[in-house]
């Protein structure tokens, strides 16, 4: 029998079914909400991390901090150097990859001039498998059900049974990247602390993020018309917070504050002191969901649609709240921090961001996994390297070719920033951003907006929210967490909406706790104690 029959049946008869590789809901967005869940330990050994030696190639104007804050440039360096003087992949011969993708599908190799270059620069010929992300978790649940895994495989933070996969099929890598080994792979070596956390299960390291900043959602402002208005921009109380609300909306001229009542929920809560998913106090757990606080956000988010500050469509409708945004309808508005670009550019607008009065919520600092397929050490090792080429930060040649192709023939400079042509529009495609990559950056953009984007960050990373079960695993908060969150999503828009009252919020978390939440608590302080 061949190993990979072997281990697809070891691994069938752990679980018990395909059918539960797949956990409800799609894979999470680059600026979605945080997974419930991230990597458990056991096994008689304590899993060693990465160290965290940030990167010297490719200068940034400021620099990233331990703590989280991102590096930030202006403009692009006009001499990047080029990191790596051999071809990272030589010898390997091909290397299959499975991933998903966002954007429509690029021509295939054969007539691909990027992709083939990209095979000349690492000396190896990469085969992708790419799966649009609406489908990507029922692709990767059956290639892992076939027992044939690529040797680089992405894993979604949406995969049930995670633990079981990676351990049972996928590479230990913790002798090549644990503590100081990282240094070997200089560019994986700076991605934060906090991104490899997800990657430590039973024990060992059996995977490398893809690293996002631990910012997570700001709640985003048009700082142009609170500047036109005389608004307070940095409210000190919910009190402030409900003035500033109230001076944005005016119905007559179809202004609100408002789009969605989801994140202004969750924005509220931090003033209120509602914990950052879960609080924990001597070994003991306690949800967001059950502290008395997250009843008062919910009233006090109902009251605001109540008093007109959203908008009329923002509980049951469906809304474009970036256009609405963008076009100042709304004023207010959560998004993922990577959005503050988009709608800069987008919309030629100015935008700000309203810190919390309380500790900012940290948000998940990956996106997700990638694992590889069981090999001998030199073919890990070589893996790694194409990985850490992958990951070469902004300022370096790798970078520049990994996101725009050639110079002159996929882009061209233009007023100091790269221009696709039309053969890098329709070549430069792949999704090697989900496979591997360098921590996000501030910028290139305008020196004010990068000041801006930076003070906000310098403000709340400090004291950011961290949550206590980041570092600990549950199965039952993967396999679950699409039924557990429809319970929780349905009851805050039947409470702010007023189709209910806010004590039904009791009777709501009573149901979460029988669905799943006592078990996701127990699993996690069992952890705890465990040391895991």
């Amino acid at each position: 029998m061949s190993d990979a029959r072997h281990s697809r049946r070891k691994f069938l008869h752990l679980t018990g079914s395909t059918a539960l590789l797949a956990a409800s809901g799609g894979l999470l967005a680059a600026c979605g909400s945080p997974s419930p869940q991230a990597s458990p330990q056991g096994g008689g050994r304590k899993a060693v991390l990465p160290a965290y030696l940030p990167s010297t190639v490719g200068k940034p104007d400021l620099p990233a901090t331990a703590e989280g804050v991102l590096a930030a440039y202006y403009a692009y360096p006009d001499k990047p150097v080029t990191a790596f003087s051999d071809k990272p992949g030589a010898g390997l011969g091909e290397v299959k990859v499975l991933t998903n993708m966002f954007n429509p599908v690029p021509p295939g190799v054969a007539g691909n001039r990027f992709w083939q270059e990209l095979n000349t620069r690492l000396g190896a010929t990469i085969d992708i498998t790419m799966t649009p992300e609406p489908d990507y978790v029922a692709k990767l649940s059956t290639i892992i059900a076939s027992g044939d895994l690529p040797d680089i495989i992405m894993i979604s933070a949406k995969l049930a049974n995670r633990s079981a996969v990676l351990t049972r099929l996928c590479a230990d890598l913790s002798e090549l990247v644990s503590g100081n080994a990282i240094k070997n792979y200089p560019f994986l070596a700076n991605i934060p602390a906090d991104s490899w956390q997800a990657t430590a299960y039973q024990g060992g390291v059996y995977a490398i993020p893809i690293p996002r900043a631990i910012v997570g959602t700001i709640m985003f402002s048009r700082a142009d018309v609170i500047k036109e208005r005389g608004l307070n921009s940095a409210p000190k109380s919910y009190d402030e917070f409900l003035e500033l609300a109230k001076g944005l909306t005016d119905p007559a001229r179809n202004r609100w504050a408002f789009g969605g009542p989801k994140g202004v929920i969750t924005f509220v809560g931090t003033m209120l002191g509602v914990p950052n998913m879960w609080r924990a106090e001597g070994g003991k757990f306690t949800s967001e969901h059950e502290v008395e606080a997250r009843k008062e956000a919910l009233a006090k988010t109902a009251e605001m649609v109540k008093a007109g500050l959203f908008h009329p469509d923002a509980v049951g409708g469906k809304l474009n709240l970036r256009d609405l945004f963008g076009n100042a309808t709304i004023s207010l508005n959560t998004d993922g921090y990577a959005a503050w670009d988009i709608l800069a550019d987008t919309y030629k607008v100015d935008v700000g961001a309203i810190p919390s009065p309380g500790p900012a919520r940290a948000g998940q600092p990956y996106f997700a996994i990638t694992a590889f397929k069981k090999a001998d050490k030199d073919r890990l090792a070589k893996l790694l390297r194409i990985s850490d080429w992958l990951a070469a930060p902004l300022g370096t040649t790798e970078y520049m070719f990994r996101k725009f192709g050639v110079e002159g023939e996929h882009y061209t400079m233009e007023d100091g920033k790269p221009q696709p042509t039309s053969l890098g529009t329709a070549e430069v495609k792949l999704p090697l951003e989900y496979v591997a990559d360098a921590p996000h950056v501030l910028g290139p953009r305008p020196k004010e907006r990068v000041h801006a984007q930076r003070a906000y960050q310098e403000r709340v990373v400090p004291g950011i929210a961290r949550n206590p079960a980041a570092a600990l695993y549950s199965e039952t908060a993967v396999n679950k967490n699409g039924t557990l969150a429809k319970i929780i999503d349905q009851a805050e828009l039947d409470i702010v909406s007023g189709r209910k009252p806010v004590g039904y919020w009791d009777e709501v978390v009573a149901n979460w706790r029988r669905q799943g939440g006592d078990q996701i608590r127990r699993e996690y302080e069992t952890a705890l104690a465990k040391g895991d």
